[in-house]
């Protein structure tokens, strides 16, 4: 059966779903047998957050549907607007989830004179922590790159890297309220106000620094995944030496 370029490409999206489904739900396996094996189950919050971190790779899959196979018209303007609306307002939920490795930071691994740490839960926790945010941020990089994928083919590269630039710094000031300032996402709707005043209100210093600081982070980070999304290519010299 031959298919189309566009059933090939979600083909291929629902084979990465998946992986990371597959992913997810190992992260939440080791949860059950941390709690099964050692009588506590703690870190229960990284499901909530690996379950944010979902929310924008979906809308980014409706949006690129709708883009692809939806009549162009007013209505389908006024859908994409209000989905790319709440998926700007739930991205920052995935690159999010990597300051979770804070909660690894008052675990002892190494002991001077002693060496490492042979304490089974401890590394198991390290595993089962970094599983969980690799996952989620992940999410995010794919998601954000189908977005930028459709506005590269809307508009141009330019636009689409400006966009990319763009989230990241948004990102990072949306990390900076969500775990300083304590905010969720979805109180930007429930109450504006309220949030819109408790931005002003904050360390302004310390929330441009976090801001900048993250945000590099994040656009080098996503740069470098981006040219990993080319290696196929790498392929063609083996046929090239196969060809000789």
């Amino acid at each position: 059966m031959n298919l189309s370029k566009s059933e090939k490409a979600y083909r291929h999206i629902f084979e990465i779903i998946g992986i990371y489904l597959f992913l997810s739900f190992s992260g939440c396996v080791m949860l059950l047998f941390r709690k099964i094996i050692f009588g506590s189950i703690g870190y229960k919050f990284l499901i909530w957050n690996l379950f944010l971190a979902w929310i924008p790779l979906i809308f980014s899959i409706i949006i690129g549907y709708t883009y692809a196979f939806y009549k162009q018209n007013i209505f389908r303007k006024i859908y994409l607007l209000i989905l790319g609306v709440v998926w700007v307002v739930f991205y920052p939920n995935s690159p999010y989830i990597v300051t979770d490795f804070i909660h690894l930071s008052g675990i002892e691994y190494y002991f001077r004179n002693l060496g490492y740490s042979m304490n089974f839960i401890l590394w198991y926790d390290f595993i089962m922590i970094a599983l969980f945010i690799l996952t989620g941020f992940l999410l995010g990089f794919i998601s954000l790159y189908m977005i930028q994928m459709l506005l590269i083919d809307k508009f141009n590269k330019c636009i689409g890297w400006l966009f990319v630039v763009f989230i990241m710094f948004l990102s990072s000031f949306g990390i900076y309220l969500g775990r300083f300032v304590r905010w969720n996402s979805w109180d930007i709707v429930v109450k504006p106000t309220t949030v819109i005043n408790s931005i002003f209100g904050s360390s302004k210093n310390y929330a441009i620094e976090f801001t900048i600081s993250f945000g590099f982070f994040l656009i080098l980070i996503y740069f470098a995944l981006y040219y990993l999304t080319n290696m196929n290519q790498y392929k063609v010299l083996f046929h090239r030496v196969r060809n000789k």
